[in-house]
């Protein structure tokens, strides 16, 4: 009996440590911060790092719309460890703190953190507090035939429980903390459970499996993820490859298991490129924005030659958006606006969701977003670009801003970065001041195959040194060498994969299958027992390859093998470069993956 009424307990072991005799625990934070104290953060740097964790958390964290979650860290002896209250206050204990950071890194100590304030963010998030009508019934009822009865008839609560740890568990993974290493820390053997319950509740009992059951859940859940983040990393390669409509629906499957702000950013950059494609070229292309580069790497969408007049609108605010642009435009301001509420300080949100305030003429809400931008990146030159195109947006009858604008714009110091001087001639063109623009126009000239293709077309229609011809022309292809890496099936033949095939060319591999039938897209994503070798099959067809295997060593030696001058294109911790149909991710310099796609 004994053995049984332990295992039941250990339920608790994250939220009291159990003794003969438990103290009922208070409802009221003041209860806590009278009898304890509290730890305060500007002189206690472990308290400090635990608010940052919490604040972390919140953003990504399921919302109740009864409190505010709050964070009071106590000073003190108590059997709460960390515990929610019904005022949306989560109490942490010294003990609880000291804990995580035991024989621990920063990197380990932070992942516990968060786990720990996680899975009572998640109380607070579902309004679940029965483990204080747990604890009461303890303090009234300390026989143990009584408890166990008590406990067995607590179903509810055991799965509320359950449930808490697998939330918490994920809003620790989305606030970007290494929740791996709560399963096999580094250089143990330990996880994270058994080492709380070996330190919490020594005094209960000494060990049993069911820190292990935890632990394995969570390694379940941990595998599920790693499953779905294939859907993620297809949805940003079809994405590079400007095929966005097929992209979202594996954004959207992997965002249905995790909601974080890299998948909602990918969404909203998705919604804002089928947005441009929707609309006038004029419109779509008015400023070279930072997102272009993102979206527009391969293959424009190309609506006839495009000659702008003078005569057009001053200001993008001032076009007329299509119902379906203007659909996207909404679409993407939601994901990028829950991009951003989930995680308050990743800037590339931000970039975006300014540029798309600014396609739906709101430059004040873009300034807002981007002042918010500045204080993460106060030296960035996107910031400062697309602020200074919002200030100017936001001119009208009685206020003029283009000078001020420019001013900024022109304040740049050295060569400024082709979209800088391609939006700053934009400006110069617009007042008109022609020759200060022309300067401008034909210094981008020079570089106008490495540029999106409305750009090129804009640029080669304004400036003076080239031949139109051989300013919109792609250069002649020169020689290369043949790739160092193999696909790891046919290229360029579209081929139906009937069973026989499909088994002859992925036998031993895992597929993941999908099939959204409203689309009418089905398929797999066949990946090799070492995960070096990925294919995504899509209708029976070959769409997508991938290989880690056979890259060569540095990002540099990758313009041998294509005839025509690498496209470059930013993305985070990194850049994409893309010749036709393949593109290489690099990373510090290495080249990490190669993508094929087909036509």
């Amino acid at each position: 009996m004994a053995g049984l009424i332990f295992r039941h307990l250990s339920w608790l072991a994250l939220l009291w440590l159990g003794g003969a005799a438990a103290m009922p625990t208070e409802t009221n934070v003041d209860f806590y911060i009278e009898t304890y104290g509290t730890l305060d953060r500007a002189s206690n740097p472990r308290v400090a790092i635990a608010y940052r964790v919490f604040e972390r958390l919140k953003a990504a964290a399921d919302k109740s719309s009864r409190h505010t979650p709050r964070l009071v860290v106590i000073d003190g002896a108590t059997d709460a460890w960390a515990i929610a209250l019904p005022s949306g206050h989560v109490v942490l204990s010294r003990k609880a703190l000291e804990l995580c950071f035991k024989n621990a890194d920063a990197e380990l100590a932070q992942a516990r953190l968060a786990f720990i304030l996680g899975h009572e963010l998640a109380h607070l998030a579902h309004d679940d507090y029965w483990h204080h009508e747990v604890e009461q019934f303890l303090a009234k009822a300390p026989d143990t035939q009584r408890i166990a009865h008590f406990l067995d008839q607590s179903f509810e609560a055991r799965e509320a429980e359950l449930a808490a740890d697998d939330k918490g568990y994920l809003y620790a993974a989305m606030a970007g903390y290494p929740v791996e290493r709560l399963l096999a820390g580094k250089g143990s053997k330990t996880d994270f459970f058994t080492f709380w319950m070996q330190q919490t509740q020594a005094r209960i009992t000494a060990s049993h499996p069911f820190p292990e059951d935890r632990a394995a859940l969570l390694r379940e859940r941990l595998r599920m993820l790693q499953e779905k983040a294939a859907f993620f990393d297809m949805g940003v390669r079809l994405a590079h490859f400007h095929r966005c409509a097929d992209a979202m629906y594996f954004l959207r499957e992997f965002q249905r298991v995790f909601p974080g702000p890299a998948v909602l950013n990918n969404l909203g950059v998705c919604a804002l490129q089928l947005a441009r494609q929707a609309m006038p070229p004029q419109q779509a292309g008015f400023y070279w924005l930072p997102f272009l580069l993102d979206v527009d790497t391969r293959v424009p969408r190309v609506r006839g030659e495009v000659i702008e007049s003078q005569s057009g609108p001053r200001f993008l605010k001032a076009f007329s958006t299509p119902p379906q642009a203007a659909g996207h435009l909404r679409e993407a301001l939601d994901y990028l606006g829950r991009a951003v509420a989930a995680a308050p300080d990743y800037l590339p949100a931000r970039l975006n969701l300014a540029t798309v305030q600014l396609y739906l003429g709101q430059p004040h809400q873009a300034r807002a977003t981007l002042s918010d931008a500045a204080r993460l990146a106060p030296d960035d030159w996107q910031v400062k670009m697309l602020d200074a195109l919002a200030l100017y947006e936001q001119s009208d009858a009685d206020v003029d801003l283009w000078p001020a604008a420019v001013k900024r714009l022109e304040a740049f110091q050295g060569n400024p970065p082709l979209p800088w001087r391609y939006n700053l001639a934009r400006l110069l063109e617009i007042r008109p001041r022609s020759q200060d623009a022309g300067t401008h126009w034909n210094q981008l000239a020079r570089t106008a195959s490495q540029l999106p293709p409305p750009v090129q077309r804009h640029v080669c229609n304004h400036q003076s040194i080239l031949p139109l011809p051989a300013c919109l022309s792609r250069p002649s292809p020169k020689q290369t060498r043949p790739l160092p890496w193999r696909w790891p099936a046919p290229t360029g033949k579209a081929m139906p994969l009937t069973p026989t095939l499909r088994a002859r060319l992925f036998a031993g591999w895992e597929s993941i299958p999908f099939d959204w039938f409203k689309a009418k897209l089905y398929g797999f994503i066949h990946r090799d027992p070492n995960r070096e070798t990925e294919v995504m099959e899509m209708d029976q067809f070959i769409q997508l390859q991938v290989t880690r295997k056979g890259l060569p060593a540095k990002a540099e030696t990758l313009a041998a093998f294509c005839p025509y001058p690498l496209k470059r294109r930013r993305i985070v911790k990194g850049e994409v470069l893309t010749c036709d149909r393949w593109a290489v991710l690099v990373r510090g310099g290495q080249p990490k993956e190669a993508w094929w796609v087909e036509p």
